[in-house]
């Protein structure tokens, strides 16, 4: 029989330790396993925060001040392809489904002169590739990021292999997110009604 890891055991909370008082009342924090999953949705929201405030800097440092956060990601991830992607190709790597606000966005950059379109040679679909401006911009942007973050990141004791971990992490959370937002949109709005599957006292 195989044991497991005492990482796994000791980061594992008990469904029966105690919630301290700091969360005591909090709706999203009835148990040790609620409070560790609310706590980490706050730190992605904060961390995503932090992401954009830094990207955007970045980008103003590197000359392009008139992107926003949405334009400058769907630059980075035109560019990072060497062929031309159509927008719905695009939104799968980024697990959009606002296909209609990426296409405004895609041709915003498209004026600017930082990515060009195409048709397909057999449809209308339209194919996105990024312009020498535009690799110039992600190039500027990619010497600033090095020097600014990865530089600093590095310091980290082993990043790498942490990165790596969190990275997995949160691609299996990001399925299971999905998940949940496919199956809740499959029920009727609640209201006021018992949701935790217990039989009310007669």
């Amino acid at each position: 029989m195989s044991k497991t890891p005492k990482s796994i055991n000791k980061l594992a909370p008990s469904d029966d330790a105690p919630v301290d008082w700091a969360h005591s009342h909090w709706p999203l924090g009835k148990d040790a396993h609620d409070v560790s999953t609310t706590e980490f949705e706050w730190a992605v929201m904060r961390f995503f925060s932090a992401f954009e405030r830094s990207c955007l800097q970045l980008s103003i440092t590197a000359g392009s001040s008139d992107l926003s956060f949405q334009e400058l990601v769907l630059l980075h991830v035109v560019g990072m392809q060497h062929h031309a992607q159509t927008s719905h190709s695009i939104a799968r790597q980024l697990n959009r489904d606002d296909i209609q606000n990426l296409q405004y966005a895609l041709r915003k950059l498209e004026k600017r002169g930082l990515i060009s379109k195409s048709l397909g040679d057999r449809s209308k679909t339209a194919h996105y590739a990024i312009t020498p401006e535009g690799r110039e911009a992600v190039g500027l942007y990619a010497k600033i990021r090095a020097q600014l973050l990865t530089g600093r990141t590095e310091l980290v004791s082993e990043i790498d292999d942490k990165l790596q971990e969190a990275t997995q992490l949160l691609s299996v959370l990001t399925g299971i997110y999905d998940d949940v937002a496919r199956v809740a949109a499959t029920y009727s709005p609640i209201r006021g009604e018992d949701v935790s599957g217990s039989q009310p006292d007669n």
